[in-house]
């Protein structure tokens, strides 16, 4: 438990389930919680900087000292709920003023609450961070005993990893006490598919695909931990649809304004499943490209392989982050196996990169490949083309469009979506999957409400999507409209070669 001072006197805080209690005590040099919406991670969170502070060693002069950056996205985000939960706890009449400059800061200062003579000496700094870029220069400006992140499912590992740079600099060891702890902790929601966390925590394998200094970075370093706290509800399925029910392990209960049975009234799956169930989830914000993908009818349950000897369409999408999607079609159903996307690399890196990649996933297969006609450009510095670059690799490329018309490109896809069992993509896919589900989507047009841009985002998970509609384009859907008087292209032949394939859990 953790002691603290109200206008009435002491307070005693105790986290409200097991989870949460180990986490509390947990003097890992970085931590991480996971769990539902009202479950009582922030409050454990404010408690756990206090206790730290209160545990630092007294310097010459009886003073325990300790500096302390807590961390969201943006200063509005920090005012309305981070800031909002900190002062409902620590209250600026009994433990000192409340800067609201940029950044806010609180300067804590109160007897030892033991009664050891001793002094408790905190400064606390909200600072708001919304990238890698803005927490290296931001890091290089402070030297801190330890940090909190709140809402780590919006934040990089890049951001945690310069603010683990700075930590154990404060109180400086010349005065007296060096850093009894050091270090940092962070507190979320469910992530979105995709997210550094799940893959750091072993939810979810590494892609074959990454490179060994990729996968590297998501070993979880000596001294990291990772708490999950049960889900609020249980799901049980009956007949094909889920319903829920209340969750005994739930932790923080006892606290919730509203109860879980209330809080999904009204609510989609997707909500339930992240902000209730604990899951990592499919979320944008913005208004989804294809509103009418649906998690539970639109991916497997299970890994998807080819068919032996069914042709298998490739989608591509060009640039400096290019993508590529497989998929085989059978009856007007579409499933999609894999994904391989390229990180600000060119064509000539990524053609060769891909060929290797359908090698092994696909030997022997006849394969079709369909991309957009800018792979058709060429650059300000030579006439080459992606087109001509993918056709020295043995890889022919036609147009799924003509004009790349964006209004037949997404009427083609919500016809497949539409078709009862018209789609179903893999798992494996994360970056596909996530864009579906509204990683691709037109952004909110800020200010407004209900008022989205006219053009999607164009972002890491647009190219994925785009190439699976130049993957379905190429494939046959929508013949009448894109080819006109043309043939459908010939397939071409893969290499056949000796591999073997590992499924995936």
């Amino acid at each position: 438990m953790s002691i603290s001072f109200t206008p009435e006197g002491l307070q005693v805080y105790e986290p409200d389930g097991p989870v949460l209690t180990e986490a509390f005590w947990d003097r890992s040099e970085f931590s991480v919680i996971q769990g539902p919406i009202g479950s009582g991670t922030s409050s454990m969170c404010c408690h756990k900087i206090f206790v730290i502070s209160c545990e630092q060693e007294p310097d010459r002069e009886g003073v325990r000292k300790s500096r302390w950056l807590i961390v969201r996205e943006s200063y509005p985000q920090l005012e309305k709920t981070t800031i909002k939960t900190w002062l409902d706890w620590f209250a600026e009449e009994v433990f000192g003023d409340f800067r609201r400059s940029v950044p806010p800061t609180h300067m804590v200062r109160v007897p030892h609450p033991s009664g050891d003579g001793t002094t408790v000496e905190i400064e606390l700094i909200f600072i708001a961070i919304d990238s890698p870029e803005v927490a290296e220069n931001i890091a290089a400006s402070f030297e801190i005993t330890g940090f909190w992140v709140n809402e780590a499912q919006f934040v990089e590992k890049a951001v945690i990893d310069e603010l683990l740079s700075r930590c154990g600099r404060y109180p400086p060891p010349k005065d007296g006490a060096g850093a009894t702890w050091f270090g940092g902790f962070a507190d979320m929601n469910a992530p979105v598919e995709g997210h550094w966390i799940p893959y750091m925590r072993g939810d979810i394998p590494l892609p074959d695909e990454w490179t060994d200094d990729m996968k590297a970075e998501m070993t979880p370093p000596e001294g990291w931990r990772f708490f999950m706290q049960p889900p609020g509800l249980i799901e049980v399925m009956e007949d094909g649809r889920p319903t829920y029910h209340p969750n005994p392990a739930a932790e923080n209960q006892k606290h919730l304004v509203k109860p879980y049975m209330q809080q999904i009234r009204g609510k989609k799956k997707s909500w339930i499943d992240r902000r209730v169930l604990n899951k990592t989830g499919l979320y944008a914000e913005g208004k989804a490209v294809y509103e009418s993908f649906s998690e539970m009818e639109h991916i497997s349950e299970v890994d998807l392989y080819p068919t032996p000897g069914a042709t298998v369409f490739v989608g591509l999408d060009f640039g400096r982050d290019p993508a590529a999607v497989m998929g085989q079609c059978f009856q007007g159903e579409w499933r999609v196996m894999e994904e391989l996307i390229g990180d600000n690399v060119s064509a000539e890196i990524f053609a060769p990169k891909l060929k290797r990649f359908l090698a092994e996933k696909f030997p022997g297969h006849e394969m079709i490949f369909g991309g957009d006609p800018r792979g058709r450009d060429g650059t300000q510095a030579t006439e080459t083309t992606a087109y001509d670059i993918f056709a020295t690799h043995g890889m022919r490329v036609e147009q799924a469009t003509t004009d790349n018309d964006p209004e037949l490109r997404r009427s083609t896809v919500d016809k497949v979506l539409d078709r009862r069992n018209g789609l179903q993509i893999s798992p494996r896919c994360l970056v596909l999957k996530t864009g579906m589900a509204g990683g691709y989507h037109y952004p909110k047009i800020k200010g407004t409400t209900g008022l989205y841009a006219p053009r999607p985002k164009k972002n890491r998970y647009s190219h994925p999507v785009e190439a699976m509609e130049n993957m379905m384009l190429i494939g046959g859907e929508g013949d009448n409209i894109v080819l006109g008087s043309r043939t459908r292209p010939a397939p071409a032949k893969m290499p056949k070669r000796r591999v073997r394939l590992r499924k995936f859990a």
